[in-house]
C-alpha cells in the first residue's frame, strides 16, 4: 500500500538511518532482502490485518460500510480492482473465490446475482454490492455475509493467500539461527496457514495414515516457541476492539 508507506516513512522520519522502507509485496521479503544485500535477519513480523486508514477511507473500498468505488486493492496501481475482476471472470470463478476466501455456503447462488449485475453495469460501488448481499441473505447473517464477501474478493484481487504461503516458504532461508518469526493474523483461513507451516517446519505435523507410506523425515528448521495460539485479552479488546479476532503465533530459527 504506497500510502502506507508513505505515513510510515513520515513517522519514522528521525530514524531513516535504522528503517529502510520497501515497496513491495511481502511474499518477495526474501528477493528485497537480497537487493539490499542484507543475508539473513535477526527477525521477522508479518501483521497480516488492514489498518484502521483503509478501513476508513471510502476510496479504497475496504469497509461496506462507506460508499466508493469497488476497489479492494492494498496497492491501487498494480492488477485488477474488484470489480474489474469480477467483471472479467465467469461465475463459476467468483463461487470458487466466495466458497474458498469467503468460507460462504450460498456461493454458487450469490455469485450468480453478483455476475448478473456486473453483466449489467450494476455492480462498481461498495455501496452496490452491498445492497445485492443484504437482499440475498437472511437478516441474521447479513452482517457476517458481508464481511466474508467483501474478505473473499479482498484476498482475491491482492492475491493474499499466494503472497503468504511465498513469505512462509521463505523464512528458513530469511532468518538466521536464533531468529525470531511472529505472526498476526485475523481470520481463520490465514491462521491455519500459518499454523501449518510452523507445525511442518517444527516437525510436528504429525505421523500421517498409518495405512500409507511413512513420510519422508525433514530436520526441523523452527522451534514453536508456544503451541497455543495467542489471543488478545479482555483489557487490550476493550482498548483496541478491532484486535478481538486476532491471533498471534512464534517460533525461533533452529
Amino acid at each position: 500500500d504506497p500510502e502506507a508507506l508513505a505515513r510510515t516513512k513520515s513517522r519514522l522520519s528521525p530514524h531513516l538511518d535504522r528503517f529502510t522502507p520497501v515497496h513491495r509485496g511481502f511474499g518477495e521479503v526474501a528477493e528485497a532482502l537480497r537487493e539490499l544485500g542484507i543475508a539473513t535477519v535477526d527477525g521477522v513480523l508479518m501483521d497480516l490485518g488492514l489498518s484502521s486508514d483503509q478501513l476508513n477511507t471510502p476510496g479504497r473500498g475496504f469497509a461496506h460500510r462507506l460508499a466508493g468505488p469497488l476497489d479492494l486493492r492494498f496497492d491501487p496501481h498494480v492488477g485488477l480492482s474488484a470489480a474489474e475482476w469480477i467483471r472479467s471472470v465467469e461465475a463459476a470463478a467468483i463461487e470458487k473465490c466466495l466458497r474458498e476466501f469467503g468460507e460462504l455456503r450460498a456461493a454458487r447462488s450469490l455469485a450468480r446475482r453478483i455476475k448478473a449485475a456486473s453483466d449489467e453495469g450494476l455492480l462498481e460501488t461498495t455501496i452496490q454490492l452491498r445492497e445485492l448481499v443484504i437482499a440475498s441473505t437472511h437478516p441474521r447473517h447479513r452482517e457476517a455475509e458481508l464481511a466474508r464477501v467483501f474478505q473473499a474478493f479482498r484476498i482475491q484481487v491482492n492475491d493474499e493467500m499466494g503472497q503468504l504461503d511465498r513469505a512462509l516458504e521463505a523464512l528458513p532461508t530469511i532468518l538466521h539461527p536464533g531468529g525470531r518469526f511472529v505472526c498476526i493474523s485475523y481470520h481463520s483461513l490465514e491462521d491455519r496457514r500459518v499454523k501449518r507451516a510452523l507445525r511442518r517446519a517444527s516437525g510436528s505435523a504429525g505421523e500421517g495414515s498409518r495405512h500409507l507410506p511413512s513420510p519422508e523425515v525433514i530436520r526441523p528448521t523452527f522451534r514453536e516457541l508456544h503451541r497455543r495460539v495467542i489471543r488478545p485479552s479482555e483489557e487490550e479488546i476493550a482498548r483496541n476492539p478491532r484486535s478481538r479476532s486476532a491471533r498471534l503465533r512464534s517460533a525461533e530459527r533452529i
